[in-house]
């Protein structure tokens, strides 16, 4: 009999939360472009949504979005009727969520696609290298604007690392979400907090580089030093904490918040136990924001949830799905 009590806390981020003024051109872009369903949708209850986020004491209108029938690297999308701030899209040296990656079968089709119908991307497909150890790995990437201030970023991985959407169908042109993205003061307390002695995921790189193409990519000042850590679960979404030498933009952690601001605004983890993650939360110098509550919604099914913030300030909601 396998001993589960050896397995991680989590496996993932189960999904990345984005808040909408309106729910059409999210689907349009999501579900007409890059080929997500609708996996399920209707309300998270009032007192579930304001024990969780703090949205006061009506439901909060939910739809979640998958690839290929996975029920990782998922998209949430929450209504937001009065958002804490306008939509605005992070930079890359704002504090803070920044984007939420995929990866692209073809970028360069993808990009000449969006640019027919008219949709231009930040940063057109660019490949720049990085040095893991003793190999040089080789990315190539674009991003593009989607509705209330997100950034999706493409990624044609020159090996692709586990997907589920993938897996359960090859020729898809895109998959489910295979990172978030945080920048953050402290990338050690990030990494010890989601790493093997915190939340329980692997820690597969940290580096620091600079290099021209990803500058360009990122829209970074020249000769940027950037740290980047790349911590993996059994199932994607990874995360992908960076740090960048130097001075910081904007601090958007006060108006990234989830169900009251809009865009890509936090994060749905699923557990196998409650208890013991909280434990790790508490342990890593995380936060316990809410007491767990039972719910029955589309992001949760019929679970135990909870919200946390990491040591960055990063807003995190953890759930255990009922036996």
């Amino acid at each position: 009999m396998h001993d589960r009590s050896t397995d991680p806390l989590v496996d993932g981020i189960t999904a990345a939360l984005v808040g909408v003024t309106d729910f059409g051109p999210h689907l349009d872009f999501f579900c007409g472009r890059l080929g997500y369903e609708v996996a399920a949708e209707g309300e998270v209850p009032g007192p579930v949504a304001g024990a969780l986020w703090g949205t006061g004491p009506s439901g909060v209108e939910a739809i979640a979005l998958s690839a290929a029938g996975a029920d990782t690297g998922q998209i949430h999308l929450v209504r937001v009727p009065e958002p804490l701030a306008p939509a605005v899209r992070p930079h890359n040296l704002d504090v803070g969520l920044i984007g939420i990656d995929m990866y692209a079968k073809d970028i360069e089709t993808a990009h000449a696609q969006f640019a027919e119908a008219g949709i231009g991307w930040s940063s057109p497909p660019a490949t720049y290298a990085v040095a893991v150890g003793d190999q040089e790995v080789t990315v190539t990437q674009g991003v593009c604007p989607a509705p209330d201030g997100t950034a999706v970023v493409f990624v044609q991985p020159a090996a692709a690392r586990g997907t589920a959407a993938w897996d359960a169908d090859p020729e898809r042109l895109y998959t489910e979400l295979t990172s978030v993205v945080c920048h953050v003061p402290d990338a050690d307390a990030e990494i010890a907090f989601w790493g093997p002695d915190g939340l329980g995921m692997s820690l597969w790189y940290d580096v620091v580089f600079s290099s021209p193409g990803f500058d360009a990519v990122a829209d970074l000042p020249p000769g940027t030093r950037m740290r980047l850590a790349f911590l993996a679960g059994e199932r994607t979404a990874r995360i992908e904490v960076t740090s960048a030498e130097g001075e910081h933009r904007v601090d958007r952690r006060p108006v990234q918040r989830p169900g009251r601001s809009l865009g890509h605004s936090g994060w749905t983890v699923r557990t196998r136990d409650l208890d013991a993650v909280l434990e790790a939360v508490r342990r890593t110098d995380g936060q316990v924001t809410a007491t767990p509550i039972e719910t029955d919604d589309p992001f949760h099914g019929k679970a135990t949830a909870t919200s946390v913030t990491t040591p960055n300030g990063i807003p995190v909601t953890l759930y255990e799905p009922s036996s």
